[in-house]
């Protein structure tokens, strides 16, 4: 081999070793979606942390529950750096609430995929700590057929096509107990799902979104009450055209329809999540085409107002948003909300807005309470 070939051959070999150690030097910092996954179920549940009953001057009983929604902005470097101060607070925050009896009964997280955020429902001390579907969670639901070219379409440096870093970072925090299953209703208390591999696109297709369902026990009411979360694609953040964002975004509200079509979202249900469709209102899937669903939505002062999901007022408002249905047994109302820590209602401690919902839940007063999955813990 003559002088100018083995210098060509030389730096081809040193090249290739440097992309190697480049290439494991990366992977060495990317982030790892297990270490931050949470989960607790409690064994029993403690009636002095459940909200009281009244009597309504109609005769009907009810309860007044609270849920704060919050995108907590829980990226891992080197994605974003520097949050953990910020998502300390958010937790010293919700967690002085609950020791002094002001709830939120019921905290749903999205983007909680570093253990600073995800150890939020934790340090405020929630009996029970729900995680979505787990980095490595394939989809179980009947998968859905893409667009054409829409799987071959995938580009690696966009994040397609390369697996999931990260997992949904989706979570519900409660002390409400779970309900009991029975042979007429042979639900799970909690379950979630995945989306498929290919219902993304973008940086999105990075973590494992999906959907998650609980089916919660509310202290004297005759009928379950449904917990609906997800975090769905998103638009220009994802770095690919709309027209692929849209179409991912399509896919997975229908993969949230099979999920709440196969796990009892037929009843009683506050649905909440980051459903990344404020561009335009939601057209399509359950939601939209149910006329029992409504947004809780902002009236006057703090005052809240139930909206039909074509309102486009309530979309501006807040970027995200909790909706709701109600059923023959269980009756839901939005009382009051708030949006906070929004720069005027408490710093900005992160790109998403709190959302803060008071709902009323009420029934036929001479209604049997359902019976629940855990016991009474003791004294």
């Amino acid at each position: 081999m003559d002088w100018p070939r083995r210098r060509i051959a030389r730096w081809l070999a040193i090249a290739a070793v440097a992309l190697l150690g480049l290439t494991v030097a990366v992977w060495a910092v990317l982030p790892n979606g297990k270490l931050a996954r949470v989960e607790r179920r409690a064994d029993c549940y403690e009636p002095a942390r459940q909200p009281p009953v009244e009597t309504l001057a109609d005769g009907r009983k009810a309860v007044r529950l609270s849920v704060l929604l919050w995108n907590v902005e829980g990226l891992p470097w080197p994605i974003r750096s520097g949050r953990d101060p910020k998502l300390a607070r958010i937790a010293d925050w919700i967690a002085k609430r609950r020791a002094a009896g002001l709830g939120p009964d019921i905290l749903i997280l999205h983007k909680a995929f570093i253990p600073a955020a995800s150890r939020i429902g934790g340090v405020a001390d929630y009996r029970s700590i729900l995680p979505g579907p787990a980095v490595d969670r394939p989809r179980h639901m009947p998968i859905p057929i893409p667009p054409a070219g829409h799987a071959e379409g995938g580009r690696w440096w966009k994040g397609e096509g390369i697996g999931k870093w990260l997992d949904s970072g989706l979570y519900i925090a409660t002390d409400l107990p779970f309900l009991e299953g029975t042979r007429e209703r042979p639900l799970p208390a909690y379950a979630s799902d995945a989306f498929y591999a290919d219902s993304c696109a973008g940086y999105d297709c990075l973590s494992n979104k999906g959907g998650m369902i609980v089916h919660l026990a509310v202290p004297g009411a005759p009928a379950p009450l449904t917990i609906f979360n997800t975090h769905r694609n998103s638009r220009e953040p994802s770095g690919v055209s709309i027209a692929r964002a849209e179409a991912a975004h399509a896919m997975q509200t229908r993969e949230n329809d099979a999920l709440l079509h196969a796990l009892g979202g037929d009843g009683a249900m506050i649905a909440a999540g980051d459903f990344n469709n404020y561009r335009a209102g939601d057209r399509i899937g359950r939601f939209a085409n149910d006329p029992a669903f409504r947004l809780a939505a902002k009236g006057s002062g703090l005052r809240a107002r139930a909206a039909p999901m074509t309102d486009a007022k309530a979309w501006i408002d807040a970027y995200d948003l909790l909706g709701f249905r109600s059923s023959d047994a269980l009756r839901i109302e939005p009382l009051a909300v708030a949006t906070l820590f929004d720069g005027k209602n408490g710093p900005r401690l992160s790109d998403h807005d709190a959302q803060y919902i008071v709902f009323r839940l009420s029934w036929r007063g001479n209604a049997l309470a359902l019976p629940v999955a855990v016991p009474r813990c003791a004294a």
